[in-house]
């Protein structure tokens, strides 16, 4: 209570009624995979440029997150978080700047006069001035090149280039002809190691290229870098084994030899995998593995019908990923997350997608344990290319309200060759929910729309095939003539009619998310009846506006939804505990999945009914 202590007119400002709840955002996604380089810390991105800037372009055929990003922002989506993800031992590259102090001339003997004897020079010396450190983990980095020279007013000048492909070292700034050219170059000026300059290379360069960070010395104090030529930053890897690294293979017995490391533990039981060559398709389980290097595919000209003899050579590629490389939970620290780990406390996701969900044994399991057990996202998957309608049944593996599935795979034009490329649909279809929630709102079904940036599928499914996958949980996209590629089907893989479709799970998660955030005034609040009235109201006013937009059914809002809140929900026990229990009830609209007109036929006519 404020204290009077004069005679006089004092206005105060104090709150009655109820506080306004307002809606989460629903179409911010999150996306893990493979990019071409980049932080491994999750970005926010708000374009396809956006991305382009902090992760590259399209890079490997068989890597689909760049068209999964572009196909959400094609589709209407408008902001994401990006999880790159690489094998857990792989290394950035980096390099040292050093500082070189001028060589100098001395007499090669003292004591003689002028104009007898020698002279000798004393060699130069240098020490370390900075670290350049690739932003992002893989061997991406080894194709960044840096320059030092002098500042235009002073200080030093900083030049970053980046190639996507390897190729020769070259000067990019004297060789103009010179190609390919750098896809990425970066310049910064007037550097100074001193904290104060607002020059300062921390302030300048770190948090603001796209492609390096520089840090101090082993030593601890930094120094201004001499004058350089060009050259490669070093010593980035996908893994502790290079690709291409030469391997002995033996019946019965698998032993990595030559070049490769021995860094990690190994994994009896993975299968091998012919890439290329005669035999492709053909795989084999390692079942005496007497090497101490995780493998993960092979590429050989191998008679698929033969068993591998002494002395065969293969090639080890170092492009397979498994699950613990997509979860990464050895990074759960504050700053040092990656992986679905780091998606995890990043609040404002509520769509999740890897293209690679079924591809990693494992994956589609722990994205959605993870939506299940946080409970405001929702999981996007499809199927494996190629697969047969006969199949596909994913709820047998996969019993979640929390995610859906879709089939089959899309083409679209791939920009770099100007060919069709066959790729995972779910980028596109999270867009489409993005675009959804925009335009009608959540409680509207994402179906029944185009997929923007489709040319074409990979199987045309009939609607005798939708007839089979329907009841499994499979959402099909089908072609219509005139009518485009459309996503044709809205249900999650729940078999609990209560939770079939897909607008009903999510409008819950909206509400729920919204109420949460809505209502933490009433954190440590007076636990009465007044309290309790301005809950009521505060949770019947955003009902009523749900309603109102359509998301709720009923033709008045008594029929729509009911909000109690008194000592009906709770006893003096959960009182003095410190409980304020509310109980919510809603009716959600659903889709009309099937739209039957029933046509009888009269005396005098037709009447539609």
């Amino acid at each position: 209570m404020p204290e009077y202590l004069s005679p006089g007119v004092y206005v105060e400002e104090i709150e009655i009624g109820s506080k306004p709840v307002e809606g989460v955002s629903t179409s911010t996604a999150g996306f893990l995979g493979e990019t071409e380089r980049g932080p491994t810390t999750p970005q926010f991105v708000t374009s396809w440029l956006d991305y382009q800037r902090l992760f590259g372009s399209y890079f490997r055929a068989d890597a689909y997150l760049p068209y999964a990003v572009q196909g959400f922002f094609e589709n209407g989506g408008q902001r994401a978080y990006v999880a790159r993800v690489t094998p857990s031992t792989a290394v950035s590259a980096s390099l040292k700047l050093v500082k070189t102090t001028a060589a100098v001339v001395v007499p090669a003997e003292p004591e003689e006069e002028e104009g007898q004897g020698g002279q000798q020079a004393a060699a130069s010396s240098s020490v370390d001035a900075l670290l350049v450190q690739a932003i992002g983990e893989g061997d991406w980095g080894n194709r960044i090149a840096v320059k030092v020279t002098a500042g235009t007013a002073e200080g030093f000048k900083l030049s970053v280039f980046y190639w996507k492909d390897a190729g020769a070292i070259f000067d990019p700034e004297t060789d103009l002809k010179k190609t390919p050219r750098p896809a990425v170059v970066e310049q910064y000026d007037n550097l100074s190691i001193q904290a104060t300059s607002p020059n300062y290379y921390v302030k300048k360069v770190n948090g603001v290229s796209n492609l390096i960070r520089l840090e101090t010395p082993v030593s601890g104090l930094a120094a201004e870098p001499s004058a350089s030529a060009i050259a490669y930053l070093n010593g980035g890897s996908n893994s502790n084994i290079a690709s291409g690294s030469p391997t002995a293979v033996s019946s019965g017995t698998i032993t990595l030899d030559g070049q490769a490391s021995d860094k990690d533990d190994a994994y009896n039981g993975n299968v091998i995998h012919i890439i290329d060559g005669p035999g492709k398709g053909q795989s084999r389980t390692i079942t005496d593995y007497a090497g101490s290097t995780k493998v993960a595919t092979l590429s050989a000209n191998w008679d698929a019908t033969a068993v591998p003899t002494s002395g065969s050579s293969y090639q080890i590629s170092s492009a397979g990923l498994v699950l613990g490389d997509f979860v990464r939970a050895e990074t759960n620290e504050p700053g040092k997350r990656k992986g679905l780990t780091a998606l995890d406390g990043i609040d404002g996701i509520s769509l999740l997608y890897s293209p690679n969900a079924l591809e990693v044994t494992g994956l589609a399991a722990e994205l959605i344990s993870h939506s299940e057990r946080l409970k405001d996202r929702f999981v996007v998957l499809d199927s494996k290319a190629q697969s047969k309608v006969d199949g596909l049944d994913p709820r047998s593996n996969y019993e979640t309200k929390y995610a859906a599935f879709y089939y089959p795979w899309i083409k679209v034009v791939n920009p770099d060759t100007g060919l069709l490329q066959t790729i995972p649909p779910g980028g596109h279809v999270v867009g489409l929910y993005a675009r959804t929630d925009t335009d009608r709102g959540v409680h509207k079904a994402p179906a029944n729309d185009t997929l923007r940036g489709v040319v074409d599928l990979e199987f045309q499914i009939t609607k005798n095939e939708q007839d089979i996958l329907n009841p499994r949980g499979v959402n099909v996209i089908r072609a219509f003539p005139g009518r485009g590629i459309r996503v044709w089907g809205a249900r999650t893989l729940s078999s609990d009619p209560l939770w079939k479709y897909i607008n009903v799970r999510r409008l819950f998660i909206y509400m729920e998310e919204s109420i949460d955030n809505g209502t933490q005034w009433v954190v440590f609040e007076p636990n009465d009846d007044k309290l309790w009235a301005r809950v009521r109201r505060t949770v019947n006013e955003f009902l009523t506006r749900l309603w109102r937009d359509g998301a709720l059914m009923g033709s008045k809002a008594e029929e729509a939804f009911f909000v109690k809140v008194d000592r009906s929900t709770m006893t003096q026990d959960d009182i003095n505990n410190g409980r304020l229990i509310v109980l919510i009830g809603v009716a959600p609209v659903r889709p009309a999945e099937f739209v039957v007109f029933r046509i009888a036929q009269l005396a005098g006519g037709a009447d539609a009914q």
